[in-house]
């Protein structure tokens, strides 16, 4: 295993997984503040912030975990009313058209929530729609080790 900590978010990956927390420069144009992104497959370099650059890479077993962080000023509101990481996502809450962009096979999902006074969306991606249900304890795995302060 190894644990990745930074700008307040820690995860531990297991082996053969990569992952990155980075925190972006804040200008007058920026959305997000914080990213992690964290897969079962080598992450290429320069990732977006949601990495669209590794789903498209992605193989039939690969997992894509993105954790978005985003103004403070909108937690506890509007999208990010839900306090809290999601506890629990099933096969039925991921689908190829929640892509940003069509990728044939693929599935996602997302998740905006608070935690602590700071708004997050959780970004999943899936390599394979058809095995998404196979492919969900790989996310829950890695999503049960997270910690937001």
């Amino acid at each position: 295993m190894e644990k990745l900590t930074r700008s307040g978010l820690e995860i531990e990956l297991p082996d053969g997984w990569d992952g990155r927390i980075y925190r972006r420069e804040v200008d007058d144009d920026a959305v997000t503040r914080r990213a992690l992104h964290a897969a079962n497959f080598a992450l290429p370099p320069n990732l977006g912030d949601y990495a669209v650059g590794a789903a498209e890479r992605m193989g039939s077993g690969d997992v894509l975990v993105v954790l978005l962080e985003f103004d403070p000023d909108q937690a506890g509101a509007g999208l990010f009313a839900n306090e809290g990481l999601p506890t629990s996502m099933g096969a039925g809450d991921f689908s190829p058209s929640a892509m940003p962009r069509a990728m044939p096979g693929r599935s996602a999902a997302q998740w905006f929530f608070s935690r602590g006074g700071r708004a997050f969306c959780l970004y999943v991606v899936l390599g394979s729609h058809g095995e998404r249900a196979a492919l969900l304890p790989l996310v829950s795995q890695v999503l049960k080790t997270l910690t937001i302060d």
